[in-house]
């Protein structure tokens, strides 16, 4: 990221109101949405509505020849606020940037859906990747960091043994 780039980041932090007191996880997910609305998503990546492991998913694809692989994407905001729409100027810059198709799975968030619930569809996610045929090998996690932990989860053991999990890195 460029010195310039980083600047107006940080000025636009800067300028975000900084509330007192708890804020209604509500609020939260409304100003999320409206910050992370503020960024581009760059030009030659369309979006389609899917689904994947029976929970909404966003497809993000270039719109020319794309490359083998695919990306599971899972957006930030600690497993309580964030969806695959917020996250979209994240994922189609590495769509944009590789040539792999993303999904981005719309993840169960906390408060109403406590730890695990978003993890644990983050790995049926993975799994219904599997299941259509995808080679685990062309398969890229990629998330925010704050992303409730579902990028390195699928690596963990789960709660109830899989036939195909991936390879801890």
């Amino acid at each position: 990221m460029s010195r310039d780039r980083r600047h107006a980041i940080d000025q636009m932090l800067r300028k975000a109101p900084q509330p007192f007191g708890p804020v209604p996880v509500e609020k939260l997910r409304e100003g999320f949405a409206a910050f992370m609305a503020m960024f581009p998503v760059p030009a030659g990546a369309r979006t389609a509505p899917s689904e994947l492991a029976g929970r909404p998913a966003l497809i993000v694809e270039l719109e020319g020849d794309a490359r083998p692989g695919t990306i599971l994407y899972f957006h930030g905001g600690g497993n309580v606020f964030g969806s695959p729409e917020t996250a979209l100027p994240l994922t189609a810059n590495l769509v944009v940037k590789t040539g792999f198709r993303a999904v981005s799975p719309d993840y169960r968030l906390a408060p109403e859906h406590p730890f695990p619930a978003g993890a644990d569809d983050a790995l049926n996610a993975y799994r219904a990747l599997l299941d259509s045929g995808e080679d685990p090998s062309a398969i890229a996690f990629a998330g925010t960091p704050a992303a409730a932990g579902t990028p390195s989860r699928p690596a963990s053991p789960p709660a109830k043994p899989a036939s195909r999990c991936p390879p801890r890195l």
